[in-house]
Formats: structure tokens, sequence, C-alpha cells
């Protein structure tokens, strides 16, 4: 998804705010610093946004970037190898963050903190969000 259709999507729902986009510099920036290439849905959506917030629950569902450098480097150093295949970029509001895999699939996982387990949400960001919007995904 381009990041005119990643901005139509996320706005289907007034409860959410929109930062402003994000640069192409400042995403290869945090690549750069993470030592991983965004998956390019995940891209796109910091192309269209520099993070989500629910204006309902007061907290961002879509860290903004210098959260998801932050938080990651912060739980790759604490939780270990496995983690490290999984980039988080928001959180579900209880700090069990919404993480997508860095191997190129795009699946999209949720980090239990407690039991350092990820558990399955969606095959791609777009099905993520939608389910997220909808509450239909299973957390």
């Amino acid at each position: 998804m381009n990041p005119g259709g990643w901005r139509h999507l996320l706005l289907s729902d007034d409860a959410y705010v929109l930062r402003p986009p994000s640069s192409v510099a400042a995403v290869s920036q945090v690549e750069a610093l993470l030592g991983v290439d965004l998956p390019a849905d995940l891209r796109a959506l910091y192309l269209a946004t520099d993070g989500v917030f629910d204006k309902t629950g007061q907290w961002f569902v879509c860290w903004p970037l210098d959260e998801v450098v932050k938080r990651n480097q912060d739980a790759w150093a604490q939780e270990g190898a496995g983690r490290r295949q999984l980039l988080g970029f928001g959180d579900d509001g209880t700090g069990s963050p919404f993480c997508i895999s860095t191997s190129g699939s795009g699946h999209v996982f949720i980090w239990d903190p407690i039991d350092a387990v990820a558990y399955p949400l969606a095959t791609n960001l777009a099905d993520f969000w939608r389910g997220w919007h909808a509450g239909t995904l299973k957390t």
C-alpha cells in the first residue's frame, strides 16, 4: 500500500490522530540505527504518518519513529535474539507491543512480555489495521 492509501485507511476513524509524515531520510536513519530494513508496508505507513495516536485511550497505537528506535533497542537488549526477529511498531495500550517480522514475510504479531512469546495477529500490516479498527483481532 502506498502512503496515500495508508492515510485513507488510518483516517477511516476519527478516534485516531495522525502525526505529520516521516521523511525518507528519517525512515532510512531508523533502519541504519536498528540494522534492519523496515518491511515495505511499514515503511509506507511511516511515510504517511509518524505515529497514530488513539484519542480515546490516550496512547500511540503506532509509535513515532523515535520510539520505534528506543523501544526496539531496549527490547532487543533485554529479551535476546528471538525478539530481534521482530520489530515493534506500536502497542495495544497495555504494554504488549505489536511487531512485524524482520524476515520480510510481513506477518504481524503481538509480543507477550511475560511469557516472551509472539502470537500471530495478521498476515500483513493492512489486515492488522483493519482488524484492529474493527475489533476483530484475537489478542
